[in-house]
């Protein structure tokens, strides 16, 4: 009988010699501990403690079952049907796109500009899985956040997410952007919005699996932010907040369309990577 060691083993020299996926050493090690970890139902801690501890046969084929798919290029998030996003677990369906610790630069960026005990209308644009929205909204539950996307794979993601974790403070909707929103205005919004280019050569290094919709915006990628910043204004309260998400070379260009759609007090932050990955800026100031 295998024990968490010998699994852990087996795991890393298959997925070391596939040559389907483009994986270093250390994340080879920390795919393992998740696949474990997950069909064990396991903590890390617990994972450390038991290395030596004996798989059944039932275990140990649910492990090799999800080890054959991770093989086969699909990602972990889609496999496990789950994903860690800001210390929480969310609920993740091939539809949406995988939580990824960049955009916890902008969940960071946010809550310092949303005060602890004041109470704010905060729009969640283009949820997706709603981890965004539903994490300000724990964060701040004196807030009240909208979360809006046009599909509906994401609403019904959203909605699970939002059942998951007992959020109450979330009003979710189907909108095209601003479409549904009629004239209700926000204190602060946020986006991660496609901002890929058509042929961005990115979509085919890991992001084959991920829906081409949330991550293409059109020939130049940055097609879907324009919109949102130019239109933002009619729903933005005065000295209102909009943070945007954006890809690694596109700091400039948002600075640029902020300042010239006349909003203030532009700043750009870095993710855990060093590169520029928000840029939000204030708008009507009074």
């Amino acid at each position: 009988m295998e024990t968490y060691a010998g699994i852990n083993r087996k795991i890393i020299e298959a997925l070391k010699n596939t040559t389907k996926l483009s994986l270093s050493l250390e994340e080879i090690k920390l795919e393992s501990r998740f696949i474990i970890q997950h069909a064990l139902g396991i903590s890390q801690t617990q994972l450390i403690s038991n290395i030596n501890a004996p798989v059944n046969e039932e275990e140990e084929a649910l492990i090799l079952s999800i080890l054959r798919r991770r093989m086969d290029q699909e990602p972990l998030p889609y496999i496990f049907r789950e994903w860690s996003f800001y210390g929480r677990t969310f609920k993740v369906n091939p539809h949406v796109l995988i939580p990824r610790a960049d955009t916890e630069t902008l969940i960071e960026i946010a809550l310092s500009k949303i005060k602890t005990h004041d109470h704010y209308d905060i729009l969640d644009l283009g949820c997706g899985t709603g981890i965004i929205g539903i994490t300000i909204a724990l964060e701040r539950p004196l807030s009240k956040v909208t979360l809006v996307d046009q599909s509906e794979h994401a609403i019904q993601n959203t909605k699970e997410n939002q059942s998951f974790h007992q959020v109450t403070n979330t009003t979710i909707q189907k909108s095209d952007w601003f479409s549904a929103l009629d004239q209700t205005r926000f204190d602060v919004m946020l986006s991660n919005p496609p901002y890929l280019e058509d042929n961005d050569p990115h979509l085919s290094q890991g992001l084959e699996d991920e829906p081409l919709d949330a991550l293409v915006s059109g020939p130049t990628g940055i097609e879907a932010i324009q919109y949102i910043i130019e239109n933002a204004k009619n729903h933005i309260k005065p000295s209102g907040w909009l943070f945007i998400e954006h890809g690694y070379n596109q700091a400039i260009i948002l600075k640029d369309l902020f300042e010239k759609n006349g909003y203030q007090h532009i700043e750009n932050a870095k993710d855990i990577h060093g590169v520029h990955r928000v840029t939000f800026a204030q708008y009507s100031i009074v």
